[in-house]
């Protein structure tokens, strides 16, 4: 019985180790990989106190982006009245317009690479 439950524990903790991903505070160079797929889930605020950026995506279409530090949500920017994804040239595609990590209180921490 002791066996089975060592094995466990190490299958368990072999299971939690695999999901790590090693981390480091932004240099703020802007060449770093600034979004992770995984939620942290460590503050709770309202995101109406965080400022929008705008993502240009390849095809030049406007995704809303939020980073609070911790974690990041993006949402398409969609016309309020027919409901299509609002697509112009105000940047060169794949570039971010505004500063998107305003209003946050935590250094933004990126994948090493």
């Amino acid at each position: 019985m002791k066996t089975i439950s060592r094995i466990s524990v190490l299958l368990v903790a072999a299971l939690g180790m695999s999901g790590c991903v090693a981390v480091q505070p932004s240099t703020g160079r802007g060449n770093e990989v600034v979004a992770i797929g995984r939620d942290t889930g460590f503050d709770s605020g309202s995101l109406s106190q965080l400022e929008a950026g705008i993502y240009i995506d390849p095809d030049g279409c406007h995704i809303w982006m939020i980073d609070d530090g911790l974690e990041g949500y993006w949402s398409r920017r969609r016309d309020p009245v027919s409901g299509l994804p609002v697509c112009t040239d105000i940047a060169p595609p794949n570039s971010i317009v505004g500063d998107f990590r305003a209003g946050s209180q935590f250094r933004d921490w990126v994948p090493r690479q």
